[in-house]
């Protein structure tokens, strides 16, 4: 399970700007190591098969540990 960067529109925001968004208690500064740049937004963990079927998912914020975002998909996935 890898979390997919979602970058949130940021052309010409500064750090303060962003703070403010209706978003900024969801999404954060993240980093994107396949970019090599860092990031405003959410990050989308999916869950598959090995054949690639999605089984679950979840959006988090930028910094997110992988391993938490699993545990809430398998958790919902007792539901």
């Amino acid at each position: 399970m890898y979390g997919s960067p979602i970058p949130l529109p940021s052309s010409g925001r500064s750090r303060e700007t962003a703070l403010r968004s209706e978003l900024a208690g969801w999404a954060e500064y993240g980093y994107c190591a396949s970019h090599s740049r860092f990031f405003w937004g959410l990050r989308l963990h999916l869950l598959t098969t090995v054949h690639g079927v999605p089984v679950g998912w979840t959006l988090t914020g930028a910094k997110a540990d992988e391993r938490h975002a699993l545990h809430d998909i398998l958790t919902a996935q007792q539901d």
